[in-house]
C-alpha cells in the first residue's frame, strides 16, 4: 500500500468527463499522459491496459497507469458507461491542462517524471459502501460546470476520490487477511486446474477442511465471488481465450471448459459478456 502524501503532494484534475460507447465500439490504443481512473457507471465492456486485459462491469474501476496503453471494446449488448478521470500530481507533469492522451501506439508520451501513488495497473471491485463512482461523478459534473468556486471544489473532490480509492484497496488487504484466506487460496489453486470437470460444493469444502457454508462465507470475504461463481469466471475466461485462439466450435469450446450444454454455454456466455460466443469471436477477428 502506498505511502503518498496526497496534501503534500496533492492531485489536480486534468480532465473529466463520460464515455457512453455505442454497441460495438472500440477505442485506442491511446497512451495515458495521466493517473488514469476509470470508474464503470453502467453496462459492461473489455479494457485493456498494457497487456492486460480486464472484462469489467458496473461498478468497477480501472487504474491506467501513467505512459502506458489504453483499449476499449464495448459489447454489442449493454455496452459500457465509462467516467475518465485523469489525474497529475505536484510538481506538474506535461500537460496539466487539455485532454491527456495521445493516440496511436506510436506517440508515446513522455516518461514520467514524478512519483504517483499507484504505479500499477488494478481494477477495483468495491464493497457496497464504496462511494469511488459517486465521487468521480460528481468531479466530472463539477469538472465541466461554469462555477466560481469549479477549481476549488474540483480540487477537493480530487483527493476525496483518491483518499476512497485508497480505502477500497485497504479494505481488499484485510480480506486476504481473513482468518480462512490460506485455505480459499488453495481452493483458488486447485480450481485454476480443475474447472474443467464437474466440481460439487461439498468437494470444495472438503478439500479445505471447513463447512461449506464457512467456505462460502470466507471465499465471497476474500474473493468478492462464491465459490461457483469463481467457478462460471474461470470457465467463460478460458471460453473466451479459445474463441480468440482456435478454430474449435462453441459447442466443442463449451465441452473443453466443462459446460457441455450448448445452449446453457451460450445463454451464460451472453449474459456475462453481453454477446454470443459467434459474435465475441467475429469482433475478436475484426
Amino acid at each position: 500500500m502506498p505511502t503518498f502524501d496526497l496534501l503534500a503532494t496533492p492531485p489536480r484534475v486534468a480532465h473529466a468527463s463520460f464515455y457512453p460507447f455505442r454497441p460495438g465500439e472500440r477505442a485506442g490504443p491511446h497512451w495515458s499522459e495521466s493517473d488514469l481512473f476509470l470508474p464503470v457507471i453502467d453496462g459492461q465492456g473489455e479494457i485493456r491496459v498494457g497487456e492486460r486485459s480486464y472484462a469489467v462491469r458496473r461498478g468497477q474501476t480501472v487504474h491506467v497507469p501513467w505512459t502506458t496503453t489504453v483499449r476499449y471494446d464495448a459489447p454489442r449488448a449493454n455496452p459500457f458507461v465509462v467516467i475518465g478521470v485523469h489525474l497529475v500530481y505536484r510538481p506538474w507533469s506535461s500537460p496539466t491542462v487539455g485532454y491527456p492522451h495521445h493516440d496511436g501506439a506510436e506517440r508515446r508520451p513522455p516518461r514520467r517524471t514524478i512519483e504517483t501513488p499507484w504505479p500499477d495497473a488494478f481494477v477495483l471491485d468495491p464493497r457496497g459502501d464504496s462511494r469511488v463512482i459517486d465521487i468521480a461523478t460528481a468531479i466530472t459534473h463539477a469538472f465541466e460546470s461554469d462555477d466560481a468556486d469549479r477549481e476549488a471544489l474540483v480540487r477537493a473532490l480530487a483527493i476525496e476520490f483518491l483518499s476512497e480509492v485508497r480505502r477500497c484497496l485497504v479494505g481488499e488487504v484485510a480480506a486476504a487477511q481473513h482468518p480462512l484466506a490460506g485455505r480459499v487460496r488453495e481452493v483458488l489453486s486447485y480450481l485454476e486446474s480443475a474447472y474443467p470437470r464437474r466440481i460439487l460444493r461439498s468437494e470444495l469444502a472438503q478439500r479445505a477442511g471447513v463447512s461449506e457454508s464457512s467456505l462460502a462465507t470466507a471465499f465471497r470475504a476474500v474473493t468478492g465471488r462464491t465459490p461457483i461463481d469463481h467457478l462460471i469466471h474461470l470457465r467463460l475466461k478460458q471460453a473466451r481465450h479459445l474463441l480468440r485462439t482456435s478454430r474449435l466450435g462453441v459447442a466443442e469450446i463449451g465441452q473443453q471448459v466443462g459446460i457441455a450444454d450448448l445452449a446453457y454455454f451460450s445463454k451464460l456466455f451472453r449474459r456475462r459478456t453481453g454477446c454470443s460466443p459467434l459474435q465475441y469471436r467475429k469482433r475478436q477477428r475484426f
